[in-house]
């Protein structure tokens, strides 16, 4: 499915906003696309999300939430110039990708900045959150406040060998999103990146075009990565996560009161979300261990030296900018 046949499709959906206007005011329709299968958290806490604020409208707003990009042949940067052109009304993305729109956004994945998942997000959800989506309505996509669903923090996944510390990642063709800083990072530790979409990297673990890959441990156990990768090396390096976005001209589209409906639930429901996958990333631990998987801390030491030799935290302060990253530093101390 391409993107003009998911346009073409979704005219049904665009129709009504062309109806008279008593008709228009009785049901919105729309749609909430993400990456994931429809067994994840991340659908399963849009869904309750979607679900509720369809019933508190009394079905005025009617979001239809559709897995795994709703079929889509598209990357991810292209379904995110979607979302500012109002091709699609919601979409679910992490910051280092929504960065291709605005590089503040970057800010979600600098290694080693944050010392848990709850302080990461307590920025998301303050000043610097709304720095962000004031950053990002110019170039067409609302970021919806509260809403940085969480999947956790990284650690690295590999099929042959555990990662002990940055030396073990010369060579090693480490599976990454198509976000630059995730790129650079990897060249930066000595690394071969590769880009993967999420929907082909169970097949390229399988024939070894890369040799592994970097997400929380709910991610492994929900898409059962533990059947090709034999190691995780607990480097908890980076927060890990999606955003709730909008159309930026669809959201001012809706009336203040679906607007609020939003907002409410959301904040209603993603703290939810976050402490549901909390509480899976500690208890996967043990279960993935009994599966096999074997597990190790590497230096974390070595991996902070090399970021720093090659200026990398520099680099990235300047491209995120000053604002940004002294709201960072202002809560949780000096970074790099």
């Amino acid at each position: 499915m391409n993107r003009r046949k998911f346009v073409t499709g979704a005219m049904g959906a665009g129709a009504a906003l062309s109806l008279p206007r008593i008709a228009r005011a009785q049901s919105i329709a729309a749609r909430q696309i993400h990456s994931q299968s429809d067994a994840s958290h991340l659908h399963v806490y849009l869904s309750k999300i979607w679900d509720t604020v369809r019933e508190e409208t009394d079905g005025r707003l009617d979001v239809s939430v559709r897995p795994r990009n709703n079929g889509l042949a598209l990357g991810p940067n292209d379904i995110l110039k979607m979302v500012q052109a109002g091709e699609l009304e919601f979409y679910t993305l992490n910051g280092n990708i929504i960065s291709g729109a605005h590089p503040v956004t970057d800010i979600q994945g600098i290694p080693f900045a944050f010392s848990s998942a709850e302080q990461a997000t307590r920025l998301w959800d303050g000043e610097l959150g709304a720095y962000m989506a004031e950053e990002l309505a110019p170039t067409g996509i609302r970021m919806i406040p509260y809403g940085g669903i969480e999947n956790g923090v990284k650690q690295i996944i590999t099929i042959d060998k555990p990662i002990t510390r940055a030396s073990d990642l010369e060579g090693f063709r480490m599976r990454v999103p198509a976000g630059a800083l995730f790129v650079d990072f990897y060249n930066s530790l000595g690394a071969e990146p590769a880009i993967v979409n999420f929907s082909q990297l169970r097949d390229a673990l399988a024939d070894h075009t890369v040799d592994g890959l970097e997400n929380p441990l709910v991610v492994v156990e929900e898409t059962q990565l533990f059947e090709t990768c034999k190691y995780i090396s607990l480097s908890n390096h980076q927060w890990a996560g999606f955003n709730m976005l909008a159309s930026e001209n669809f959201w001012q589209s809706l009336s203040e009161d679906l607007r609020e409906a939003v907002i409410r639930n959301t904040r209603r429901f993603v703290p939810e979300q976050r402490a549901f996958v909390r509480a899976a990333n500690a208890r996967y631990e043990q279960i993935l261990r009994e599966r096999g998987m074997i597990f190790n801390t590497p230096d974390l030491d070595s991996f902070r030296e090399r970021l720093s030799a090659s200026n990398f935290y520099a680099r990235w302060r300047k491209s995120i900018g000053e604002r940004a990253w002294g709201l960072m530093e202002d809560a949780v101390g000096p970074v790099g």
